[in-house]
């Protein structure tokens, strides 16, 4: 059973799956992250893509890996993963609504038999040891009770030689998580707080993997923040119209989550966190 913070968490992504199809590109790249705009890019739906192709040479996976999709939403990176690259993966979530939507996509796509996905907990898996090449986690391992217990579980489930790849909102310092900005932002998404590149590079270290790597990647995802902020005047807007003609009433989940995309812009503006790629190995 999850516990009442994971059961935010569900509730939170069942709940605005919906805004994420308007505004998110959701129903193409089945994607839920920031992306990562670059010279290549040319359309939003292509930032999302692209930083699936930047992780996942961050992270040197090729065709022969098994990846593990750690928080995999409705299964977008593990699809584009499998497709692009040839990889096999399996994506966990404590959602059962977007399990049964990752598989559905995977019959749809014909990638049944590169891709599966589980309800399951990526703190506690049910895997036996050395089971994975590769750990993946984009924008879900923020949602971790304990960032550090998470690191250790991929530890335990990765090959020798294997490595562990976050991409993730971090905060430039972790007293930031204080900030009444940050604070009002992570309740609107419903994410406890946010790691510091230094306190990641610990719980790597202290878990055992080598290499580290850390690569800031704010200017990069500047545009997706951007486009967060516009989601937030544009339904500003649409509520104020709803309202006035007594024909619709944002659910609390809802309205925390379009006011979460005002803090993020404004957090991010004044450097409280930025965006940033870790990595390490199993050795």
């Amino acid at each position: 059973m999850p516990t009442k913070y994971e059961q935010s968490i569900i509730d939170y992504y069942d709940t605005t799956e919906a805004s994420y199809a308007d505004g998110w590109d959701l129903n193409n790249s089945f994607a839920m992250h920031y992306g990562y705009k670059d010279a290549s890019t040319k359309t939003f739906g292509e930032t999302l893509l692209r930083m699936n192709a930047v992780l996942a040479e961050f992270a040197s996976i090729k065709a022969t890996d098994h990846v593990l999709d750690a928080g995999c939403g409705i299964g977008g990176s593990s699809l584009n993963l499998a497709k692009t690259i040839g990889c096999t993966c399996t994506g966990i979530s404590l959602s059962e609504k977007q399990i049964a939507k990752a598989n559905r996509l995977a019959k749809e796509k014909g990638l049944s038999e590169k891709v599966d996905f589980q309800t399951m907990s990526y703190l506690h898996t049910s895997f036996p040891d050395n089971s994975f090449d590769v750990v993946w986690g984009l924008e879900s391992i923020c949602y971790a009770t304990d960032k550090a217990v998470f690191v250790q579980e991929a530890f335990r489930l990765l090959k020798p030689g294997g490595r562990l790849i976050i991409a993730d909102g971090m905060v430039t310092k972790f007293a930031n998580n204080e900030n009444s900005i940050i604070k009002k932002w992570l309740a609107g998404w419903k994410v406890n707080y946010l790691e510091s590149p230094d306190r990641w590079q610990q719980f790597f270290t202290k878990s055992g993997f080598k290499n580290f790597r850390y690569t800031d990647i704010t200017k990069h995802t500047r545009a997706s923040s951007r486009r967060l902020l516009g989601l937030y005047y544009a339904n500003q807007v649409w509520t104020f119209w709803k309202k006035i003609t007594f024909r619709f009433k944002w659910t609390k989940v809802q309205q925390e989550n379009i006011k979460a995309c005002y803090y993020q812009y404004k957090g991010m503006q004044k450097g409280l966190w930025g965006y940033g790629m870790v990595v390490g190995e199993k050795y």
